[in-house]
């Protein structure tokens, strides 16, 4: 009878393992199957975008939007560009949606070019822009809701997996502090926190458009950081620095032209460039636009290979003008160089996290 007993409460031991691990498989699978959307969804994003550029720049009203650096045209061009920074949920989670999403934001920046290219030109058709501005805006505050709801799904999913394998995921180790202390962590490095992190980011040269393939392809250096802060008040913070300041969302500013003298403007007058990805991961587009700017720059500017040799003046054009000559780049100011990555998404991917040096920003009083 004993036997018996103890035989039967090992078949149910057993069957209840077995149970448990097909069940973690399975919500391992569900996991493995987002993670692999998301992925997707960052080339469709590449793509999308591409075509967002180009389209973003044809006007019904006829010619072509502000070139950057120039005059925006009067009115609403000011709160034009309040529309376009719209805050956001955090980071999308099915292979669609950040597609439609980044479609979304580049349509509505298009509108409002539109608009302000019309008041400017006093034609009749301004009235008609305000409707196309706010229908732009209801797809965006709508591809944005959905978004959190996917993020959610993706979150519950990680956490179910965690509950049922009783193992907690691998802590990420970066910085924390609050939006009171951004310049000190961020600008002057106090206690030299990230100038000692020496973790694993891209070496110069490898990888394909500066995406992480293998741990052969990485080497010891201090990496960049990636300011999580769902709150956008870092963003914030930035934008008004002394900085040189990238919108991902807007096309404008991922124009491979633009960017490259946002990047030497920065080396030259010693200033940190700021990359906004808001809460579309736009991390992977910003690496092809460097590439489009100079095969290899991804690389170089993530493993800060550029800042060595003077490879940074390999970035200039004849028709740059004298401030930018050789002499001007100066190791004094260089040294005042920083590259910066914001992100409103609370989960960044494991990529990201693996080649930059994330910095959690905590709202007063809770600890998060």
């Amino acid at each position: 009878m004993l036997q018996n007993m103890e035989a039967e409460q090992q078949r149910r031991a057993q069957e209840a393992k077995r149970h448990k691990e097909a069940e973690a498989e399975r919500m391992t699978l569900k996991v493995q199957q987002l993670a692999r959307e998301q992925q997707q969804c960052h080339k469709e994003v590449s793509v999308t975008s591409g075509r967002s550029w180009v389209g973003s720049r044809e006007s019904l009203v006829g010619g072509e939007v502000g070139e950057p650096g120039g005059q925006a045209p009067r009115g609403r061009a000011r709160r034009g560009s309040d529309l376009a920074r719209r805050p956001g949920p955090a980071l999308p989670g099915p292979a669609h949606m950040p597609a439609q999403l980044q479609q979304a934001y580049c349509e509505l920046s298009r509108r409002i070019s539109e608009h302000d290219q019309c008041e400017w030109r006093r034609t009749d058709r301004t009235e008609l822009m305000l409707q196309a501005i706010k229908d732009a805006e209801d797809q965006v505050d709508r591809l944005q809701q959905e978004a959190q709801k996917a993020e959610e799904a993706l979150a519950l999913a990680r956490l179910a997996l965690r509950e049922q394998t009783q193992e907690g995921e691998e802590e990420v180790h970066g910085l924390k502090c609050q939006v009171t202390e951004l310049h000190d962590v961020l600008m002057k490095d106090v206690g030299n926190r990230i100038r000692a992190d020496g973790r694993l980011v891209l070496q110069a040269g490898c990888g394909r458009a500066g995406v992480w393939t293998d741990s052969t392809d990485l080497m010891a250096v201090p990496r960049w950081p990636l300011v999580i802060d769902p709150s956008g008040q870092a963003a914030t913070f930035l934008r008004y620095q002394d900085t040189n300041y990238v919108d991902t969302v807007n096309p404008e500013h991922l124009r491979p032209e633009r960017m490259r003298l946002a990047l030497l403007g920065a080396l030259r007058y010693g200033k940190p460039l700021v990359f906004d990805l808001r809460e579309v991961d736009l991390f992977p587009a910003v690496q092809q636009q460097l590439e489009a700017v100079q095969p290899g720059l991804a690389q170089a500017l993530l493993s800060r290979g550029l800042l060595e040799q003077e490879r940074y003046l390999s970035l200039l054009r004849p028709t740059d003008g004298p401030e930018y000559s050789p002499t001007q780049f100066q190791e004094a100011r260089l040294e005042h160089f920083r590259l910066f990555f914001v992100t409103k998404a609370q989960q960044p991917p494991a990529e990201q996290l693996q080649v930059l040096l994330p910095v959690r920003v905590q709202l007063p009083g809770t600890g998060l």
